[in-house]
C-alpha cells in the first residue's frame, strides 16, 4: 500500500493525536506532512509480543526501516526495533525538525 502511494505520488497527511506502529511506515509515503501534535511511537517487529528468531528479527526489522528515510531509518535500526513492549515516542514536531513537511 505504502509502495502504491508512493507511486502515485499522492499526499499522505498524518494528523491526529497517534500514530503507533505499522502507522509511521507511512513517513516514508513520499508526500507526507505531519500534524506537530501527533505522537509517534516506534517499536521493533515481534509476534505477537513475542520475541522472533535472530534471522526473523534482522528480516523484519529491514522491512519496517525502508519504509523510512535516512535518519529515521537509522535511528530505527540502532535504537527503535530493540524495544519490543511499548514504544519509543516521537513527536510530530521532532520529525517536522528532522525535514519532514509540517501539514
Amino acid at each position: 500500500m505504502i509502495d502504491r502511494i508512493r507511486a502515485l505520488q499522492q499526499r499522505v497527511e498524518i494528523r491526529g493525536p497517534m500514530c503507533l506502529s505499522s502507522c509511521t511506515m507511512y513517513l516514508g509515503a513520499g508526500n507526507v506532512c505531519i500534524d506537530p501534535r501527533v505522537t509517534f511511537g516506534f517499536h521493533g517487529p515481534s509476534s505477537y509480543g513475542q520475541p522472533l528468531t535472530r534471522a526473523d528479527f534482522e528480516y523484519w526489522s529491514n522491512v519496517i526501516a525502508s519504509h523510512y528515510p535516512a535518519a529515521l531509518r537509522d535511528w530505527f535500526m540502532t535504537t527503535a526495533r530493540h524495544r519490543i513492549t511499548g514504544y519509543h515516542r516521537i513527536s510530530g514536531v521532532q520529525l517536522i525538525r528532522m525535514g519532514f513537511a509540517r501539514c
